[in-house]
């Protein structure tokens, strides 16, 4: 069996509001329509697109893909773990963890539950063993 690991969409702990978020935007859209405002159309059209925009990061022996769920089109790209030079971890009082993987000095935050975690940081380890794993403390950022 093969093993791989997705990682989750949003944290089990913050509500969704995407139908809210698709009903404002057809009511701003509706609003544009009736009073044919271009800019409202596009907002109200931008906010149905950005709630409906969809992103889900599986984690296997390959390293790490990426499929891109949009209306127009659907994508994939694929990163192996040699790509990626340290991961970031940062652990809650909660049931899930965030893995950020970096890249080009780039960070990919993915969110996973603990136990999937493990396995993430272990399966990134074999993948490529010059990888750095870092403990990032779970606190306010600054300014808050």
């Amino acid at each position: 069996m093969k093993e791989k690991y997705t990682a989750l969409r949003r944290s089990s702990l913050k509500k969704d509001y995407t139908r809210f978020t698709i009903l404002i935007g057809s009511l701003i859209l509706a609003y544009g329509l009736f009073n044919l405002d271009l800019l409202m159309m596009a907002i109200g059209a931008v906010v149905i697109y950005v709630s409906l925009y969809s992103k889900d990061v599986v984690i296997d022996r390959n390293g790490m893909t990426i499929h891109y769920h949009a209306i127009i089109y659907d994508r994939s790209r694929t990163y192996p773990f040699t790509d990626f030079t340290e991961l970031r971890v940062r652990r809650g009082d909660g049931p899930e963890t965030m893995v950020g993987f970096v890249r080009n000095g780039m960070h990919t935050p993915c969110l996973f539950t603990n136990s999937d975690a493990e396995g993430v940081i272990r399966m990134a380890k074999e993948g490529n063993p010059r990888i750095v794993v870092r403990e990032i403390p779970f606190g306010r950022r600054r300014g808050y």
